[in-house]
C-alpha cells in the first residue's frame, strides 16, 4: 500500500474551503443587503453590516488556529483522564500501531461531524441570533424572502462553529495518536462480543449521534414548518409557486448547509494534520503513565536496523515517532525480533554455508582416520 503523505492530500479540503466560503459570503450578503438598513444592527464596524461578516470570517479563522494550539491537546488530555476512571473496572488501554495515510477524503469527512453538530445546534438558538441580527421588524422582499431562513441559519451555524471545534478537535488528536480501551480478558467470559474502541471515536461517537439526531428535526422545523407550514395553518395563503418555491431552497440547503459548514472548518482540520506529529507524542507518554499497555520500547537505531523487517504502515508510524521524540518510539509489533531471527536461518549468509561445510569435511576426514 503506498502512503500518501504528500501536499497533495491538501488540493481537495482547500479547493472545497475556497469555494464553500465565497459561496456562503456570496448568499449572506445578497439577502442582507435586500434588508433595509434600519432593520438591521445598528452598530457596524465598516459602512455596511456584508462588509462587517466577511471581515469576522476572515479573522475567526486565525482563532480557530489559536483554539487548537491552546486547548486540542489539554482537552484530549482530560478526555484520557476521565476515559481511563469511568471505564478502569472493565476496560483496559492499549495503543495500537494504526497507519498513518489520511488523504484529502478522509480530511473532508473529518469536517462533517462538527459542521452537523454547528447546524443543530445553532438552530436552537435561531430566534436569539435573528433578534440581536435585525431588531426590528422585518420586511423582506419577496425575491428574496426564500433565502432569508437559509442565509439565517448559515450565519447561526457558523457562530457555533468555535464550539464545536472545541468538543471535537481533542477526539482527533486521540485517533491520530491511536488510544483504545478494550474489555479486559476476565470480562470475556461474559455472554458479550469483544468491545475494542478508539478513545476518540467513543466521544466523537456520542457527539456525532446526537447531530445526526438533531439536524434532521431542526432543519424541518426552520426550512419547512416555520417559514411554509406555519403560515398556511395560522390562515394565511399561499401561490402554489411560492409553497414550490420554499419547499426547492428549504430542500437544497438542508443538503448543501453542510457543506459550507465543513468548508469553513477544513482549515482547521488541515492545521491538524501539521501538528499530528507533536500532539500524538504527547498523548501517547501520558497514556502510557496511565498504563496503557506498551509491548516493546525500542531505541531508535534498533528501529533504523530492523526497518526492513517491518511492513509500510508500521514503518511510517516507526519514522512519525522517532522524528517527533528523537530519541525512542512505541511499537506494539510483538514480532519485530522474531522476524529479524527468522530471516537470518532462512537466508543465512555465503560465510555461514563455507564455514558447515569445511566443519562437515574436517568431521568426516577424522571418521576416515
Amino acid at each position: 500500500m503506498v502512503i500518501r503523505m504528500g501536499k497533495a492530500r491538501f488540493l481537495t479540503p482547500l479547493f472545497m474551503f475556497l469555494a464553500g466560503t465565497f459561496v456562503a459570503i456570496y448568499l449572506i450578503t445578497l439577502v442582507i443587503q435586500a434588508v433595509p438598513a434600519t432593520q438591521l444592527f445598528p452598530e457596524t464596524l465598516s459602512p455596511t453590516m456584508s462588509t462587517d461578516i466577511v471581515m469576522i470570517m476572515v479573522i475567526a479563522l486565525p482563532i480557530l488556529f489559536v483554539e487548537y494550539a491552546l486547548f486540542a491537546v489539554p482537552i484530549a488530555v482530560v478526555v484520557l483522564l476521565i476515559t481511563r476512571v469511568v471505564k478502569s473496572t472493565r476496560y483496559e488501554m492499549n495503543i495500537m500501531n494504526i497507519g498513518r495515510e489520511f488523504g484529502g477524503t478522509q480530511m473532508v469527512r473529518r469536517a462533517a461531524a462538527p459542521a452537523l453538530f454547528s447546524v443543530a445546534f445553532s438552530q436552537m438558538f435561531s430566534s436569539i441570533i435573528e433578534d440581536i441580527l435585525f431588531p426590528t421588524g422585518l420586511i423582506i422582499p419577496p425575491e428574496y424572502e426564500a433565502l432569508y431562513p437559509a442565509s439565517l441559519s448559515l450565519m447561526g451555524a457558523l457562530l457555533f462553529v468555535p464550539i464545536a471545534l472545541l468538543l471535537f478537535m481533542p477526539t482527533w488528536v486521540l485517533n491520530d495518536a491511536g488510544v483504545v480501551t478494550h474489555l479486559k480478558s476476565e470480562s470475556l467470559y461474559y455472554r458479550q462480543c469483544p468491545d475494542t474502541q478508539g478513545v476518540g471515536r467513543w466521544i466523537a461517537n456520542m457527539l456525532g449521534g446526537y447531530a445526526l439526531l438533531a439536524f434532521p428535526i431542526t432543519m424541518f422545523i426552520s426550512q419547512f414548518y416555520e417559514p411554509i407550514i406555519l403560515p398556511i395553518l395560522n390562515g394565511n395563503t399561499l401561490a402554489p409557486a411560492q409553497i414550490v418555491l420554499h419547499s426547492t431552497v428549504a430542500l437544497l440547503w438542508t443538503i448543501g448547509l453542510p457543506f459550507f459548514v465543513m468548508a469553513y472548518i477544513l482549515p482547521v482540520v488541515m492545521f491538524n494534520e501539521g501538528m499530528q506529529a507533536r500532539s500524538t507524542v504527547r498523548i501517547l507518554r501520558l497514556a502510557k503513565r496511565l498504563g496503557a499497555k506498551m509491548v516493546r520500547k525500542e531505541n531508535i537505531q534498533e528501529i533504523k536496523r530492523l526497518g526492513s523487517v517491518y511492513d509500510v504502515d508500521t514503518k511510517a508510524t516507526v519514522e512519525l515517532y522517532a522524528a517527533a521524540t528523537n530519541q525512542e518510539i512505541v511499537s506494539t509489533q510483538k514480532s519485530i525480533k522474531t522476524k529479524s531471527v527468522t530471516k537470518s536461518k532462512v537466508q543465512p549468509s555465503k560465510k555461514g554455508k563455507k564455514t558447515e561445510a569445511k566443519k562437515k569435511a574436517s568431521v568426516s576426514k577424522k571418521s576416515k582416520k
